[in-house]
């Protein structure tokens, strides 16, 4: 059920990679990143049970294709806007970052989830009872329970779940707003043109130096076999 948000994340990730390449032009894809997965995110959250799978798998292709538009883009950018002798230390800090971001994002969406999904247990089932670990609920353990029973867990599952998607589009919208301020450097055409200013410099040094010296020579004057000026210069 995933496969299709791994699928829209690979075209994206292909096409954003060629477009940058072929272009130059890349500001524009986390600006459409952020807006194709708020889009995606709020199609989520309009999820229901009854709603078809094939209708949920279209949605996680949204926000994979979203999420593609910036995945490789973000990493590009830092490294174009850095010289060589930083981009492994800007790369790192992107990496870094990136994995702080997921972790706590993730640790707070899952808390909210079932911050949710427990007010909703004690809310619905008979006489405020629990179903015991919400971790051990696997679809099997579902499918065996009473038909009344059953609703009320898959119905507390998707009421719990379907607003988080809708929590994180201010999260998204903050991000649009700060890719709208992402200033695009031009793609470097080497590894690193400060490199090559300073080759340039060296040679102007060297050619200056050379100058210097041709016209000490033909400031001193001329001598002949013995050491006396022969009054050449």
């Amino acid at each position: 059920m995933m496969l299709p948000m791994i699928a829209g994340l690979m075209v994206t990730t292909i096409s954003t990679g060629f477009l940058a390449s072929k272009t130059g032009r890349y500001k524009w894809m986390p600006i459409a990143s952020m807006i194709v997965i708020s889009l995606g995110l709020w199609l989520l959250s309009t999820l229901t049970v009854d709603t078809p799978l094939w209708v949920l798998m279209s949605y996680l292709f949204v926000v994979g294709a979203g999420i593609g538009l910036c995945m490789q883009i973000l990493v590009l950018i830092v490294q174009n806007s850095f010289p060589d002798s930083y981009v492994g230390t800007a790369t790192a800090s992107n990496n870094f970052f990136r994995e702080i971001g997921a972790s706590s994002g993730g640790a707070i969406v899952g808390a909210i989830f079932t911050a949710r999904l427990t007010d909703l247990f004690a809310e619905r089932m008979p006489g405020g009872g629990t179903v015991g670990d919400t971790n051990s609920l696997t679809p099997s353990a579902v499918n065996d329970m009473p038909d009344e029973i059953r609703d009320i867990v898959v119905g507390a599952y998707n009421d719990a779940l379907t607003p988080v998607f809708a929590t994180l589009i201010p999260m998204l919208l903050a991000g649009l707003l700060l890719a709208i301020f992402l200033k695009e450097v031009p793609l470097r055409a080497s590894h690193d043109e400060s490199g090559e200013v300073g080759a340039h410099l060296h040679d102007t040094d060297i050619a200056y130096s050379h100058t210097e010296a041709t016209a000490a020579l033909r400031a001193q004057p001329a001598t002949g076999d013995d050491g006396a000026p022969n009054g050449k210069a």
